[in-house]
């Protein structure tokens, strides 16, 4: 699949070929630049979302989500320590979650730590009561506080990268 592909495009399939390690990369403008599997996901804290409706931006419902868990990607950011040389360095900052196929998908600074969107940003571990390292290979990414959920809906969630715009 290419970077062509359709905003609301969205699969519930379970793959059932070998599973092959999955990882997040994090880097950019980082001191610690981190490769999580999904063994470490799950050691960190996390948070649950409940009823949540996957609508692409046209509004065309796609999917529900009833129950699920993710790290909010502020702690994955934080972890891999960010480094800001000025003072208003996070005020030009911003965030690109990039999946497999090259789908990006971007946050600003601002919106992840000072808005309720933040809050809502996770990377899912746990989808409607099944641990996704059992049920799939990938990691996704949701917006759950988002209007329309689909839009910035990342699956197969490779690299979180923290850009400074100058």
């Amino acid at each position: 699949m290419n970077t062509e592909r359709a905003e609301c495009e969205l699969s519930n399939s379970v793959e059932t070929e070998s599973v092959k390690m999955t990882a997040l990369k994090v880097s950019g403008r980082v001191g610690n630049p981190l490769t999580l599997g999904m063994a470490d996901l799950l050691d960190m804290e996390k948070e649950e979302f409940k009823d949540l409706f996957i609508v692409c931006g046209t509004g065309e419902p796609r999917d529900t989500i009833k129950y699920c868990k993710g790290v909010l990607i502020e702690k994955i950011i934080q972890k891999a320590d960010v480094l800001k040389e000025e003072h208003n360095d996070t005020k030009k900052m911003f965030i690109v979650a990039t999946a497999d196929d090259g789908y990006k998908v971007l946050f600003s600074w601002q919106e992840i730590f000072n808005t309720t969107i933040g809050g809502g940003v996770a990377v899912l571990v746990e989808r409607d009561g099944l641990p996704l390292d059992e049920t799939r290979e990938r990691i996704d990414l949701i917006s759950a506080q988002d209007y329309y959920a689909g839009s910035r809906y990342v699956r197969d969630l490779r690299h979180i990268e923290v850009v400074l715009f100058r």
